[in-house]
């Protein structure tokens, strides 16, 4: 019996020694240090950049490498962050006393130190232009070249000489130079060719055609300066950008239709309002300021006020076409060949009007005249400054002449839509009260040479 008592004895002995056992295994294996953290995380960096390391586990001491190799417990012990100026590969272990060491934490860091080309600039800013224009491409980063483009495209083609725009032009460049990152790509767009170069000239003004109204009559030399008009009638986008507000409705709506219902004191607002956005001189004063927001109200009827507006004829800004200079523009800047309509004797060839329209038209659908301008006879009739006299032609200066000094109904010149063939030709004159609009009536904006 003492025996059988002794081996159950040593067996539940046996038992315990291998219990104890299991649990240091199982508390042994538990213990083991978290894996460390580096922050930033791994990537591609264009400066120096400093590494820190974390380690969850209280009281770990964490050993790194930064050539690559598994760090060990003989490894650099991290004491504080690490200043990385190239590219390095950082292992990190955790390690404690009486605990299983960390799994290994890795980053690499890509440092490109690789100088960058600066981006090239441009001698011109952006914006709209009514010449050609030269443009010079530069670049501060010494011998740069420099590559551009016209298109839009990528830049690839080589930049030895300044570059002339004579047309709508998305220009774009960048720099390259051996040893250095290639610049980022510099973009900018140059609108040309909205406005037409009306040379100086002296031109026939009048009906030289058909018997016609004696306001008309008689056909006399008008000599003129150049000035610039626009290509096309002020369409509703335009109209909209500057005045936040689209007048036109029940006879062709959108961007690209000619702005209409807009009468001859809020084209005044319009002009100036334009031309201090653009960064030109206003053209138009009232009441002493060129400032709009001075003004008041639009009038809704015969203005004495606004009837007295003084225009600034060597202003850069915009402004209304005189008579005189309408009808040059229209006939071309020329009496021969001595059109009928603005740039034909054909007026479906050049014109909206009521035989084929019953309503405006997008712009420039029609054939232009001789100095590109569109729709100058039909779509619109078009405002003008001057204040309308059925016998100015009597006594008009021949040079420049600005109208009438007295009165109080404006000029409209080329005709509408809703006009027959005959209210389309260049010489037609139509009379207009300011504060007066209507479906078919519209704008031509010129400016004075600069």
């Amino acid at each position: 019996m003492f025996r059988k008592i002794s081996f159950l004895i040593a067996i539940l002995l046996f038992l315990s020694l291998f219990l104890v056992s299991c649990d240091k295994k199982t508390t042994q294996s538990t213990d083991q240090c978290a894996t460390p953290l580096l922050s930033p995380v791994e990537g591609s960096y264009t400066n120096s950049i400093t590494v820190s390391m974390t380690c969850a586990t209280s009281e770990a001491y964490m050993h790194y490498t930064i050539n690559g190799d598994d760090p060990t417990s003989l490894s650099p012990v991290y004491s504080s962050p690490l200043t990385i100026t190239s590219t390095t590969t950082i292992k990190a272990k955790a390690y404690k006393s009486g605990w299983t060491a960390s799994g290994t934490a890795s980053a690499t860091y890509t440092i490109d130190s690789t100088p960058v080309v600066s981006t090239p600039s441009f001698s011109l800013p952006d914006g709209v232009y009514y010449t050609p224009q030269t443009v010079t491409i530069l670049c501060a980063t010494s011998g740069a070249s420099i590559f551009y483009s016209t298109d839009g495209s990528a830049p690839s083609i080589p930049y030895t000489s300044p570059i002339n725009i004579t047309v709508n032009t998305t220009l774009q460049a960048k720099a390259a130079k051996s040893g250095y990152d290639d610049s980022p790509v510099a973009s900018t767009i140059y609108t040309i060719g909205q406005f037409i170069n009306v040379p100086a000239g002296t031109f026939t003004m009048g009906n030289t055609l058909v018997n016609t109204r004696l306001d008309e009559l008689p056909t006399h030399p008008v000599t003129l300066s150049s000035f610039y008009i626009s290509k096309y009638e002020v369409t509703q986008g335009e109209w909209q950008d500057v005045m936040d507000s689209n007048p036109a409705g029940g006879f062709g709506v959108g961007n690209n239709y000619p702005v209409y219902n807009v009468n001859w004191y809020t084209i005044l607002i319009y002009c100036n309002k334009r031309s201090i956005a653009e960064g030109l001189t206003p053209v138009y004063t009232i009441s002493s300021s060129t400032n709009p927001s001075s003004w008041g109200a639009t009038p809704t009827t015969s203005n004495p006020t606004w009837n007295a507006v003084i225009c600034n004829w060597t202003a850069n800004g915009y402004r209304l076409p005189t008579e005189a200079e309408w009808e040059y523009a229209a006939r071309g800047a020329t009496n021969t060949p001595d059109y009928l309509y603005a740039g034909s004797n054909d007026i479906n060839a050049v014109a909206w009007y009521d035989v084929n329209s019953s309503s405006n038209h997008l712009i420039g659908q029609k054939q232009a005249n001789g100095l590109n301008t569109f729709d100058m006879s039909g779509n619109v009739t078009e405002w003008c400054w001057d204040l309308f006299s059925s016998n100015y032609y009597d006594s008009s200066p021949t040079n420049n002449p600005t109208g009438p000094t007295t009165g109080i109904i404006r000029v409209q010149r080329g005709g509408s839509w809703g006009n027959t063939d005959y209210g389309c030709r260049v010489s037609d004159r139509y009379a207009g009260s300011p504060e007066g609009s209507s479906g078919g009536c519209g704008l031509r904006l010129v400016r004075s040479s600069l």
